[in-house]
């Protein structure tokens, strides 16, 4: 048997350390908007640039346009030349941290004094330390729980794989996982189970997915997913429109079966088609075509997805 471990796009959405780090980033960045609002500015240099900004936006035609609460620009960008006032007013609002506040009794922040510019960078610089460890302990985590599913994962393939060999269905399917180790897959060739453009399961199909069910049987506590594949040549069929409709109708009726024969709970099993959009080989060749005509039962370790 063909026990080819075959690659696969890896499953959608960000890692769960990602909210950790997305944390540490957003720490990083109130901190350096404190360390700029603490910085000290050359009086002399900001009323130039204040009074160039000025100069240059003055250019707006007096009208109904405002920035702020109802504030006319009727003269240009007048707003601009109470920077100063905007900027002296700088974290000004009420903050707290672990219940040492570093601000005064009037909530007005005293960061021209070197002592409390200490202590909001140490605070910082603490938060920080305890971001980074508690994302490494995060990393750490999901590297372990991905071990431990490859693990699994392989020994449940290496178990199909001698199952499969003592039913004898070697000539009749390959054994493969998914990438990151979430299911062990097993492809069933098209020819075995239908007639060309057929969704009714052959005769000579029965035996091949009675032994199917009952490899299945053993692992009752994973989910099943049954999909159907075709190739990319249209179907002239008054029964289907196009191979979508085919290949959905041929996992329903592999599902049914497995279901019916071993009693297994219909519950745990999905299905789907896929159509043609999914090929394994070329279909520019009869021998690749023949490949893509197939269902694909992922058994999934985890539950899912």
């Amino acid at each position: 048997m063909a026990k080819k471990k075959r690659v696969e796009e890896p499953p959608k959405g960000s890692p769960a350390w990602m909210a950790t780090f997305s944390d540490l980033m957003n720490l990083l960045l109130c901190f350096f908007v404190l360390l700029f609002s603490m910085s000290s500015v050359d009086q002399a240099k900001w009323d130039a640039m204040a009074q160039s900004l000025a100069s240059t936006f003055s250019i707006f035609q007096a009208g109904s346009l405002s920035f702020g609460d109802g504030t006319l620009l009727s003269n240009g960008a007048s707003q601009l030349n109470n920077l100063d006032e905007y900027y002296n007013n700088m974290g000004e609002s009420s903050n707290e941290t672990d219940g040492e506040s570093v601000f005064d009794e009037t909530g007005k922040a005293e960061f021209d004094k070197e002592a409390d510019i200490e202590e909001v960078k140490e605070y910082y610089e603490e938060k920080i330390e305890q971001l980074e460890e508690k994302l490494e302990e995060q990393i750490n985590k999901e590297e372990y729980e991905q071990q431990q599913l490859e693990n699994k994962t392989t020994a449940t393939y290496d178990e199909i794989g001698e199952l499969m060999e003592k039913y004898n269905l070697t000539d009749y399917l390959d054994l493969s996982t998914d990438t990151m180790y979430n299911y062990v897959i097993i492809n069933v060739k098209g020819s075995v189970l239908f007639e060309r453009g057929s969704a009714e399961l052959m005769s000579s199909a029965e035996p091949v997915l009675a032994k199917i069910a009952e490899v299945l049987k053993v692992y009752s506590n994973c989910d099943v997913e049954v999909i159907g594949h075709t190739d990319n040549e249209p179907i002239y069929s008054t029964e289907f429109k196009n191979n979508r409709e085919l290949s959905q109708a041929r996992a329903l009726s592999t599902a049914e079966y497995l279901i019916e024969r071993n009693k297994l709970d219909e519950r745990r099993i999905y299905y789907t088609g896929r159509g043609d959009v999914e090929p394994v080989a070329s279909n520019d060749t009869a021998e690749g075509r023949a490949h893509n005509r197939r269902i694909e039962i992922r058994l999934y370790m985890t539950g899912k997805k």
